[in-house]
């Protein structure tokens, strides 16, 4: 009796990008790519030596930072079937705690811890007491927001001098802000799409249940996404910190609607499994162009929150499963 030989196991980024049912859960983000598109058109068209001029790029760059790493974390959140309100109070918290009277070799990895044990308490709240996410993550915003206000009751503080110089200036001739996008973007996509991580939080965000059946700890899974959420908002906090050298209780308080928004314009479903980090940069993209088409045309700021919110609504309407998620 002959039998056939196993076909070699085959794992990694381009595989799973041909392969691993790449194209269908990405589905959403080629939408997000051509409404990018047709607004560089129409800035191009409009306002090309303002917007492409490279200090408005780099200034751009600058801005969409943070947005961009807090938008990747909240990707995992959502590609879980979960939510996090939580990630601009997390920015906050690091922010005060990195600006507090301690030494710089300390006041960095406590950040990352603090933002680690909020994500662990997000995820176990939602996963073991099975609160809601939206409850869950809203109530310890609160708790954060009001920790970072007692570490720092008001701006102030001095930033660890290799934050200061990792977020501030240019490097290699490109704004600082430019290598922390790309190093966010290349994490997020290789643990998503070149890891069995990844394929394991796809199982999970489209059934927990049967992912729990096949052998998969679906509820470590879910935990999981909280804490990379919260580990991607010290990240952001990290950032902005630096580039202002002081701390601010209140810098990451406009970045939590953002960082849904972001990843719903690319096309990451609330209800989980479907999305992804490619998509949320379209989506982020989105959003910091048009923030600043919008300044550029001397717009009031104030409008962009009707057109941020009327976004989100559209997204959502856009992108959606036909079983009813979160």
């Amino acid at each position: 009796m002959s039998t056939q030989p196993a076909e070699p196991a085959t794992s990694g980024v381009l595989f799973r990008f041909r392969e691993d049912a790449f194209w269908y859960r990405q589905r959403g983000a080629a939408l997000s790519y051509g409404v990018l598109a047709a607004m560089l058109v129409l800035l191009a068209l409009s306002v090309p030596a303002t917007f492409y001029s490279q200090t408005n790029l780099s200034n751009l760059a600058g801005q969409l930072a943070p947005l961009f790493l807090v938008a990747l974390g909240q990707t995992f959140v959502l590609l879980g079937a979960g939510f996090d309100l939580s990630v601009g109070a997390v920015i906050s918290l690091s922010s005060a705690i990195l600006t507090l009277d301690l030494a710089d070799p300390v006041k960095i990895p406590l950040a990352l811890l603090a933002a680690l044990t909020v994500g662990l308490v997000n995820g176990w709240g939602c996963v073991v007491l099975r609160v809601h996410p939206i409850i869950m993550t809203l109530a310890s915003s609160s708790i954060v927001q009001g920790l970072a206000l007692i570490l720092r009751p008001t701006l102030g503080g001095v930033a660890p001098t290799l934050l200061v110089q990792a977020a501030s200036g240019s490097i290699l001739g490109l704004p600082a802000g430019l290598f922390w996008i790309l190093g966010g973007i290349a994490g997020t996509v290789w643990l998503v799409h070149g890891t069995s991580y990844g394929v394991r939080l796809y199982a999970t965000g489209q059934n927990a249940r049967a992912t729990w059946m096949s052998g998969v700890e679906a509820n470590h899974i879910r935990i999981s996404t909280y804490m990379l959420s919260a580990l991607m908002a010290a990240g952001a906090g990290a950032y902005l910190t630096g580039r202002l050298a002081s701390g601010d209780p209140n810098v990451g308080t406009a970045l939590g609607l953002d960082s849904v928004l972001g990843a719903a314009l690319g096309g990451t479903l609330l209800s989980g499994g479907i999305g992804g980090p490619i998509g949320t940069v379209a989506g982020v993209l989105i959003i910091g162009v048009l923030n600043n088409g919008l300044n550029l045309a001397g717009v009031s700021p104030y409008y962009q929150f009707i057109v941020k919110g009327s976004m989100l609504v559209l997204a959502v309407s856009l992108f959606r499963r036909k079983e009813a998620g979160l």
